[in-house]
Protein backbone atom coordinates (compact mmCIF):
# COMPACT_ATOMS: atom_id res chain seq x y z
CA UNK A 1 0.00 0.00 0.00
CA UNK A 2 3.13 2.49 0.54
CA UNK A 3 3.82 1.92 -3.02
CA UNK A 4 0.44 2.82 -4.47
CA UNK A 5 0.13 6.37 -1.85
CA UNK A 6 4.37 7.28 -3.15
CA UNK A 7 2.89 6.90 -6.88
CA UNK A 8 -0.26 9.06 -6.07
CA UNK A 9 1.77 11.57 -4.16
CA UNK A 10 4.10 11.90 -7.11
CA UNK A 11 1.21 11.85 -9.95
CA UNK A 12 -0.79 14.55 -7.56
CA UNK A 13 2.48 16.24 -7.39
CA UNK A 14 3.18 16.61 -10.83
CA UNK A 15 0.07 17.35 -12.12
CA UNK A 16 0.42 20.56 -9.08
CA UNK A 17 3.65 21.59 -10.92
CA UNK A 18 1.89 21.42 -14.54
CA UNK A 19 -1.36 23.70 -12.89
CA UNK A 20 -3.66 20.60 -14.05
CA UNK A 21 -6.11 21.14 -11.16
CA UNK A 22 -9.00 19.19 -13.32
CA UNK A 23 -7.34 16.22 -11.33
CA UNK A 24 -8.40 18.10 -7.87
CA UNK A 25 -11.65 16.06 -7.39
CA UNK A 26 -9.91 12.99 -8.13
CA UNK A 27 -7.08 13.28 -5.91
CA UNK A 28 -9.40 14.50 -3.13
CA UNK A 29 -11.96 11.03 -3.50
CA UNK A 30 -8.64 8.95 -3.39
CA UNK A 31 -7.17 10.50 -0.11
CA UNK A 32 -10.83 10.16 1.24
CA UNK A 33 -11.08 6.77 0.63
CA UNK A 34 -7.00 6.27 1.71
CA UNK A 35 -8.67 8.11 5.04
CA UNK A 36 -11.37 5.47 5.48
CA UNK A 37 -8.94 2.49 5.50
CA UNK A 38 -7.06 4.36 8.09
CA UNK A 39 -4.29 5.93 6.36
CA UNK A 40 -3.15 9.77 6.82
CA UNK A 41 -0.72 11.36 4.49
CA UNK A 42 1.34 14.42 5.64
CA UNK A 43 2.66 16.58 3.15
CA UNK A 44 4.06 19.55 5.06
CA UNK A 45 5.25 21.37 2.30
CA UNK A 46 5.29 25.22 3.26
CA UNK A 47 5.92 24.70 7.22
CA UNK A 48 8.35 25.57 9.61
CA UNK A 49 10.17 22.81 10.15
CA UNK A 50 10.85 21.15 13.41
CA UNK A 51 13.54 19.35 14.83
CA UNK A 52 11.64 17.86 17.71
CA UNK A 53 9.16 15.81 14.27
CA UNK A 54 10.40 12.39 14.38
CA UNK A 55 8.24 11.49 11.80
CA UNK A 56 10.67 13.44 8.96
CA UNK A 57 13.91 12.94 7.84
CA UNK A 58 15.64 16.64 6.68
CA UNK A 59 18.04 17.93 4.09
CA UNK A 60 18.96 21.42 5.94
CA UNK A 61 20.24 23.92 2.91
CA UNK A 62 21.47 26.92 4.13
CA UNK A 63 21.82 28.16 8.02
CA UNK A 64 18.21 29.94 8.27
CA UNK A 65 17.15 30.09 12.28
CA UNK A 66 13.03 28.82 10.91
CA UNK A 67 14.07 26.78 7.68
CA UNK A 68 11.39 26.31 5.78
CA UNK A 69 10.08 22.72 4.40
CA UNK A 70 10.38 23.74 0.17
CA UNK A 71 10.42 20.49 -1.41
CA UNK A 72 8.99 16.84 -0.31
CA UNK A 73 10.31 13.71 -1.80
CA UNK A 74 8.08 11.46 0.41
CA UNK A 75 5.34 12.15 2.63
CA UNK A 76 4.93 11.35 6.39
CA UNK A 77 2.36 8.07 5.74
CA UNK A 78 0.84 7.27 8.96
CA UNK A 79 -1.99 4.52 9.83
CA UNK A 80 -4.57 3.99 12.47
CA UNK A 81 -4.04 0.93 14.36
CA UNK A 82 -6.54 1.14 17.32
CA UNK A 83 -6.79 4.10 18.82
CA UNK A 84 -3.36 5.53 17.85
CA UNK A 85 -1.21 6.39 14.69
CA UNK A 86 1.57 4.62 13.96
CA UNK A 87 4.28 6.09 11.62
CA UNK A 88 4.70 3.40 8.53
CA UNK A 89 7.00 6.02 6.10
CA UNK A 90 9.24 8.73 7.31
CA UNK A 91 8.70 11.56 5.15
CA UNK A 92 11.84 12.93 3.30
CA UNK A 93 12.42 16.71 2.92
CA UNK A 94 14.78 19.68 1.59
CA UNK A 95 14.02 22.82 4.14
CA UNK A 96 15.62 26.47 3.39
Amino acid sequence: MLNIINQIFEIEKKSKDQNLSIFERNFERIHHELEDLGYTINNPIGKIYDSRDTSLEVNLVGNSSRPVITKVLKPAIFQKDGGEMILLQKGIVIAE
